[in-house]
């Protein structure tokens, strides 16, 4: 499964893109638009994201603390691709919340969910993408299900089985708000 696909199609020429947690910008590759911020924790993906996508505003920040500062309705997709499980819970429907604030059109959310009842999927320190230094980074702080997500607004995309790089089963779970949806709920 491969979750930038969706971002690619949420995106066009005239759509911003806030990507959050974005790691080395995988899903920044290929895109049309020319607006877009990445967000991350980590300078040494950012340094990769400007590698991969010139245009991108890097910006060194906590999702949660650089969403808080955003306008209302500031940006047309956020995009936040294996990055809420690495935050709290609370953080994280906190960091949902801001993100339906910020999007102008919709949220594209990808999360493993794991196959205990919290959806918790273990990930261990692992010199992501081959960059050391910022393994801290990359632990699981939560887990999320897909009743969870659907309990924020969120429908699901395509919920599939795949394997961990730790040969662990879990389930791909990429899922979508539409502000326009979330209006007349």
């Amino acid at each position: 499964m491969n979750p930038y696909t969706y971002v690619k199609e949420a995106t066009d020429p005239d759509k911003s893109l806030l990507s959050l947690c974005c790691g080395i910008g995988l899903e920044l590759e290929f895109l049309q638009t020319q607006d877009i911020t990445a967000i991350d924790l980590a300078q040494q993906y950012l340094d990769e994201v400007k590698k991969r996508c010139p245009q991108a505003k890097t910006v060194l920040s906590d999702a949660l603390e650089y969403t808080k500062k955003q306008p209302d309705n500031s940006v047309d997709v956020i995009s936040i691709i294996d990055g809420i499980e690495h935050m709290d819970k609370k953080s994280g429907i906190k960091l949902i919340k801001e993100m339906k604030r910020v999007a102008r059109d919709q949220i594209l959310l990808f999360t493993p969910q794991g196959p205990g009842e919290d959806g918790y999927l273990k990930n261990e320190p692992h010199n992501a993408w081959g960059i050391e230094g910022a393994d801290h980074f990359q632990t699981h702080k939560s887990g999320w299900t897909v009743d969870e997500l659907r309990d924020q607004g969120f429908e699901m995309l395509l919920v599939a089985n795949d394997v961990s790089q730790h040969g662990e089963p879990y389930q791909a779970i990429m899922a979508r708000w539409r502000k326009v949806l979330d209006l007349y709920v």
